[in-house]
């Protein structure tokens, strides 16, 4: 009988209605949550292809010199997933990343936009961001952190450049900041998916004697001064004990119309990976390098015209060879590196001094063209270096969430021997060589909520 009375109580249009009531105010509940309502999801599209054809490489199956094209050209889809935060402190984030390959040279590889298995183009598909979040305000202190595999832009001494996807690293991250300050302090276990792959692979470092290690840990951070005109960045970075990274970032607005910028970067080998040995040349330099630029930029007033100029220069001590900066010293990672000497085929070697030019005109607000150029000299052996390039862009957006950007350049360089920065000499005299590149990117990017 109580079973019966049961089954009739379940089955009253009242005991519904109420029932019905509950789970609506249930699922209102859920939707106020601010976890869920202040939730994101992104999906952007991006088409990219990049050229690059070179004559300075010595190919070591062949034993000798010869013309290399990589190209490589592919299409992702991702998707960036943000929540919001529960009791407001904590949440967690996620990106889905995928590749399709739709051409590829045999030296397809450097250009870093497909996955490279064993020789072969493929697309690929990952999560390459999952982290959770938290964030804590102690007004005027607040903190924000993060744990898990995430992306870093011009954190301590790694950043990010965007292909089909980005680079991921795992580890934790916080920032707390204090007014216009903030400190930033990451500890990484030496995990990274690579933008060009889906696989997780080690962090690795080659020594003053040319010698691999596989890293256990990073520890990096910087301490940032940021105001309207001024923006100062110094970073800092260890890798185990083998290797250590410093930089030092400034902008300052001069006035409405003219930007200053200086970099400092520095690299030098820790106490496990210092040069014991007089015969290896198979590393970047003997003890440190150093590299230092500084640039101006001035929206002429009154003209679609903008004017830039840098100027850079490198040392890098190398004994039997030409020492040079890398831009990513730690291996399948991304090194900060902001200086105008980055470029298709980098200005960074021992002595190397380089001027970079540019103009940009803004034929109206959605699109602009421009040039630039840049010339730089270095000596060996008594023999005078001299390279540069010269190619045009173009940045286009002809609706609000697409852009295409283009560009293309020729460049005069010289044969290098196998460690790819010292120059080849034939009876103390350079070989020229030549390369010439292009990119194209198409970004669609819309917001689903």
């Amino acid at each position: 009988m109580k079973v019966k009375n049961f089954v009739l109580l379940m089955l009253s249009p009242c005991y519904l209605a109420v029932t019905a009531a509950n789970a609506s105010n249930w699922e209102d509940t859920i939707k106020e949550n601010s976890f869920v309502a202040d939730s994101e999801l992104e999906i952007s599209t991006r088409n990219m292809w990049k050229y690059l054809k070179t004559e300075n490489r010595f190919d070591k199956e062949e034993q000798r010199y010869k013309k290399q094209v990589a190209q490589a050209w592919g299409q992702n889809l991702q998707l960036d997933y943000k929540s919001g935060y529960f009791a407001d402190i904590i949440g967690f984030d996620a990106s889905y990343y995928g590749g399709i390959k739709l051409a590829a040279s045999k030296d397809f590889a450097s250009r870093a936009i497909l996955y490279n298995d064993d020789g072969e183009a493929k697309g690929y598909n990952k999560i390459g961001q999952r982290y959770a979040k938290v964030k804590l305000d102690f007004e005027p202190v607040k903190i924000n952190g993060k744990a898990g595999w995430f992306t870093l832009k011009n954190k301590g001494i790694f950043t990010n450049s965007q292909r089909l996807s980005l680079n991921t690293y795992s580890g934790y991250y916080t920032n707390t900041a204090l007014g216009d300050w903030n400190l930033d302090l990451m500890y990484l276990d030496s995990k990274v998916m690579r933008r060009d792959s889906p696989n997780i692979d080690k962090m690795y470092f080659d020594d003053g004697n040319g010698k691999r290690h596989v890293l256990d840990h990073v520890i990096t951070g910087g301490i940032n001064y940021e105001t309207k005109p001024l923006k100062v960045y110094y970073f800092y970075g260890q890798a185990d004990d083998v290797f250590r990274q410093q930089g030092l970032e400034a902008k300052y607005k001069l006035t409405s119309d003219v930007t200053l910028a200086s970099q400092i970067y520095n690299h030098e080998y820790g106490s496990d990976g210092k040069r014991t040995t007089e015969k290896n040349t198979k590393r970047n330099f003997d003890k440190r390098a150093w590299h230092y630029a500084g640039t101006v930029e001035w929206k002429v007033p009154e003209t679609p015209w903008t004017l830039g100029a840098g100027l850079t220069h490198t040392t890098a001590k190398k004994t039997n060879g030409v020492g040079q900066f890398a831009r990513n010293p730690i291996g399948n990672t991304r090194g900060r590196f902001n200086s105008p000497a980055y470029s298709d085929i980098d200005y960074v070697r021992d002595g190397e001094t380089m001027l970079g030019l540019s103009a940009e005109y803004q034929i109206n607000p959605d699109l602009s063209v421009g040039v630039r150029s840049n010339y730089s000299e270095f000596s060996y052996e008594g023999e005078k270096l001299r390279q540069g390039q010269a190619g045009l862009f173009s940045y286009w957006t002809p609706m609000k969430n697409l852009s295409i950007s283009l560009s293309g350049g020729y460049g005069w360089h010289h044969e290098q021997e196998s460690d790819y920065s010292t120059p080849k000499l034939y009876n103390g005299h350079s070989q020229r060589a030549h390369s010439l590149s292009g990119s194209m990117t198409t970004t669609y990017r819309f917001k689903m909520f």
